[in-house]
């Protein structure tokens, strides 16, 4: 069960912060803040103070997790052995949904109509197909070289909405925040549940454990360093946007509707250019390419527990996933081809990446009775209230963005509900083959792993002098 598929530990903190704050920043500042708009109105930057607030108490969980049990694919192993295979499996089951029919082609498809100013002819699904293919084949030669360049792209990416925040604060004009709540409360809570969307990617950072130096130092700091960097910059952002542009307008051009309308209006031309290549263009780049780096993470270890095909977790010599990623990209780009409209690829990348966290938040209200030595380990810990209170923010905002979400929805709310269905009676099938191969019970072998992973750490810990 599990193991670490020949992953090695390559990634150091500024390579965490780089995939964390390139996955984080993309879809959520540059697809969702014109969508906010139209249902928050002006308050739109409330609105992502107010979806950032559950997303910190649920980072704290995962940063626990991480430091205390560091593994490839924790957002699938941790609650799998600490909680419930089954659920664990399922939240895996519905991410995969959201990834590949939500997530992904919206990155791709975002993308190229961002860049539909400087180059009016390009075909969007062509384009599209393209870009989402050449980060197929990046991480296909390696999560180290894949992380090199994410590190390179973040730091001009950063630049460009920085440009963009700091330029739009002189034009602001005060009038357009007035009336503030003009989409209502329904407008607001809905825009805040689409916007949490916009700061998911943190969690990446548990998929990757077992590739981590240092993790039980690097995956709290990382955190530490890159959620509220990239709270300040969205916030910064939308007040510029909201600032310098016309929300009707926004909402008469409906789909089309994005950042590069306020840019026009204060940006010089060299400005708006460098603004939309090394902003949008970089932004949903770097987010394509830090999703597969830790996408395919605990769909690897889901397939070596035997719930999926174990071929399905082969991995090259560089330690590439090839299969999954092979078929992660055949299926989004599937849904490119299709396509479903910015708001269903929103929900469904939504919907995906809370459901993950639900079975996760339960594992950690479970860590210190099953297994109270990775607990005890030195490292970031929830004491207190807080150990209770942040899992338990996470567990009652996800439940209640995915049912709000689901209702938006309407009718494309009946294919997620209809997978997320078939997951459980996937995962008893595939569970029952499993137990019969290995004459026991499922949870006596999630048992026997968690053992070995406690053996692990505290061989790790005593190697490098209680330091991790």
């Amino acid at each position: 069960m599990g193991g670490d598929f020949g992953l090695k530990r390559v990634l150091g903190l500024r390579d965490l912060v780089a995939v964390e704050v390139g996955t984080t920043v993309g879809a959520g500042i540059f697809s969702l803040t014109a969508l906010a708009a139209t249902m928050a109105g002006p308050a739109v930057p409330l609105a992502y103070v107010a979806a950032a607030v559950p997303i910190i108490f649920i980072m704290m969980t995962v940063a626990m997790l991480g430091s205390a049990m560091p593994t490839v694919g924790g957002t699938y192993r941790y609650p799998s052995r600490l909680f419930s295979p089954m659920w664990a499996t399922v939240g895996v089951w519905c991410y995969a949904l959201g990834l590949v029919f939500g997530a992904l082609p919206m990155y791709a498809t975002e993308c190229v109509n961002y860049l539909k100013p400087v180059w009016p002819g390009i075909p969007p699904k062509t384009a599209a197909v393209l870009l989402r293919t050449f980060f197929y084949l990046l991480n296909l030669a390696g999560i180290s070289l894949a992380a090199s360049i994410q590190a390179g792209m973040v730091v001009i990416l950063i630049g460009a909405l920085l440009l963009f925040g700091f330029g739009g604060l002189p034009s602001l004009d005060p009038g357009r925040f007035e009336p503030f709540f003009s989409g209502g409360a329904g407008g607001f809570v809905l825009a805040a549940c689409i916007l949490t969307f916009a700061l998911q990617g943190s969690n990446s950072v548990i998929e990757l454990g077992a590739e981590i130096k240092r993790p039980g130092r690097n995956i709290p700091l990382s955190l530490l360093i890159a959620i509220p960097l990239v709270s300040a910059i969205y916030i910064l952002v939308s007040v510029a946007a909201v600032g310098n542009w016309d929300i009707a307008a926004w909402k008469e051009l409906g789909p089309d509707a994005n950042l590069t309308q306020p840019a026009r209006a204060f940006l010089s031309r060299p400005g708006f250019i460098f603004f939309l290549v090394g902003g949008a263009f970089f932004a949903f780049t770097t987010t394509l390419n830090g999703t597969m780096m830790w996408a395919t993470k605990s769909l690897l270890v889901v397939a070596a527990d035997g719930i999926m095909p174990l071929f399905l977790a082969r991995t090259d010599k560089k330690g590439a996933p090839y299969v999954f990623l092979t078929i992660l990209w055949a299926f989004s780009v599937i849904a490119v081809l299709v396509g479903a409209g910015i708001r269903t690829f929103a929900s469904y990348a939504t919907i995906g990446g809370m459901i993950i966290f639900i079975p996760s938040m339960i594992a950690a209200w479970l860590l210190p009775r099953r297994a109270p030595a990775l607990y005890d380990c030195p490292g970031f810990r929830l004491r207190g209230w807080l150990f209770y209170f942040a899992p338990a923010v996470g567990i009652l905002v996800s439940t209640l963005l995915i049912l709000i979400l689901l209702v938006d929805l309407g009718k494309w709310s009946l294919p997620f509900v209809g997978w997320l269905g078939l997951g459980f009676v996937f995962y008893i099938l595939r569970r029952r083959s499993v137990e019969k191969a290995a004459g026991k019970s499922f949870g006596e072998l999630m048992r026997e792993d968690l053992d070995r992973m406690i053996v692990q750490c505290r061989a790790a810990i005593s190697a490098k002098g209680g330091s991790e």
